[in-house]
C-alpha cells in the first residue's frame, strides 16, 4: 500500500484510467489530501466539497501520511492457577498487532507503542466509551466487555 501511495504522490494519469485499487486509495485519502492538475498547467488543492472526476488528473499531497489502522482486542481473564486470586487481566497475542507475550497483562498495555486506549460499549447511548486504565477491572466485574485499541502492524 505504501508503494501505491508513493506512486499516487507522483501521479500523471487521469482518475478514470487508474486501477480500481488506486481510485479507492484516493477516496480513502479524501479530497482534502489530494491535488488536481488544472488545464492552466498548475497543481491545485481540491475543495472539500469536490468529488473525483474521471477526466481529471489527481495526485496525493507529498506530505500525506495514511491514518493507521487499529485492532480492538478483548480484555480477558487468564488463570495462572486454580484460585480466583491468581487471575490476571490482559489480551491474547494476535497476528494483527505487535505484542510482547502470548498473554500480555493489562498493566503492560498502556506502555506499548501501538496502544491507543481502553473502551467498552456504552449501552445507554450505543457508542464506544473510552475508559481509564483504573476502571477496566470494575467494568469487567460489572459484566461489560472491555477492549484495548492497538495499532495494526
Amino acid at each position: 500500500m505504501n508503494e501505491m501511495i508513493e506512486k499516487l504522490k507522483k501521479n500523471k494519469i487521469a482518475f478514470g484510467l487508474m486501477s480500481p485499487e488506486e481510485q479507492e486509495l484516493l477516496r480513502k485519502a479524501n479530497t482534502s489530501n489530494c491535488l488536481f492538475y488544472n488545464p492552466g498547467g498548475n497543481w491545485l488543492t481540491i475543495r472539500c466539497d469536490m468529488d473525483f472526476d474521471r477526466d481529471r488528473t489527481y495526485a496525493i499531497k507529498p506530505d500525506y501520511q495514511p491514518e493507521p489502522e487499529f485492532v480492538d482486542l478483548e480484555i480477558t481473564k487468564h488463570a495462572e492457577g486454580t484460585l480466583k486470586q491468581t487471575w490476571w487481566l490482559g489480551v491474547w497475542a494476535d497476528e494483527r498487532v505487535d505484542l510482547p507475550h502470548a498473554f500480555t497483562h493489562l498493566h503492560c498495555l498502556p506502555s506499548l507503542p501501538g496502544f491507543r486506549y481502553f473502551w467498552y460499549i456504552n449501552l445507554a447511548v450505543g457508542t464506544e466509551a473510552r475508559i481509564h486504565f483504573a476502571h477496566v477491572a470494575k467494568k469487567i466485574d460489572e459484566g461489560k466487555t472491555v477492549y484495548a485499541k492497538l495499532r495494526r502492524v
